[in-house]
């Protein structure tokens, strides 16, 4: 037989999910922090994602022939 749920059982469980997860994303969050001092720390500026991709999928005719 199906277990019916209370609607304050279901309740009280979203609300421990939305803690577990908050507390999570302020982990996430002092991480991606840490890790950015990191690199400024470093002394490399770092590149974003759209020059990351950007560069691998360009390949100029001197890096081609340089790399044959």
């Amino acid at each position: 037989m199906a277990k019916v749920l209370k609607f304050k059982d279901v309740n009280s469980d979203v609300e421990h999910r939305m803690k577990e997860f908050e507390k999570l994303r302020v982990k996430f969050k002092a991480e991606v922090k840490k890790a950015e001092a990191k690199r400024a720390a470093a002394g490399k500026p770092s590149k974003g994602i759209f020059e990351s991709i950007t560069e691998f999928f360009t390949d100029s005719p001197a890096n081609a022939v340089a790399k044959k």
